[in-house]
């Protein structure tokens, strides 16, 4: 229950509902803005209204859940069950994926869409360019460009580069 004291968009008053339109209007401000930097998609979901965290985990969050379902396609066996966040003393904190509204509702979005077809909401063109922004699907095409093949392997978890484990974990 949202308490004023803290933004609206924090992961305790965030449900799904709120977290699927987040997905929408990021993979929105994606299709519209290919050549946005992580920096300038953050900053249009902040002028949408999404808190600065928020913005951060829309932009890492809904390009790997979509990548994690092709992968899983190209014979990737085993996902992690977490991301990487470093705290202050620069430890490596585990950040359930379970726990990130955004992601999992992105991955939502993303399975239901290979499982019932391109839509107006999330066209084939739209998903490749979001799914093509992520660490997942740079180190997969890295593999594939040298030939090796995905069946069976296992991916580690990405570190989270912008969110420290503080702002990860809310």
């Amino acid at each position: 229950m949202h308490d004023d004291s803290h933004p609206p968009d924090c992961s305790c008053c965030l449900d799904h509902a709120n977290a699927h339109q987040g997905v929408l209007d990021t993979l929105e401000l994606m299709a519209d803005h290919p050549e946005a930097s992580e920096d300038d998609i953050v900053q249009l979901l902040q002028a949408r209204g999404y808190s600065a965290i928020a913005a951060e985990k829309l932009n890492a969050f809904v390009p790997s859940a979509l990548a994690w379902i092709v992968l899983k396609r190209l014979g990737v066996k085993h996902l992690p069950n977490h991301f990487i966040a470093l705290d202050e003393e620069g430890e490596e904190v585990r950040v359930p994926v379970a726990d990130q509204h955004y992601f999992t509702a992105a991955l939502t979005l993303a399975y239901n869409t290979f499982e019932n077809g391109w839509s107006e909401v999330l066209p084939r063109k739209t998903y490749e360019m979001v799914a093509g922004r992520s660490a997942e699907m740079a180190m997969a095409n890295e593999a594939l460009y040298a030939g090796e093949s995905l069946q069976g392997s296992t991916l580690e978890p990405v570190q989270l580069l912008r969110l420290d484990a503080r702002a990860a974990l809310e």
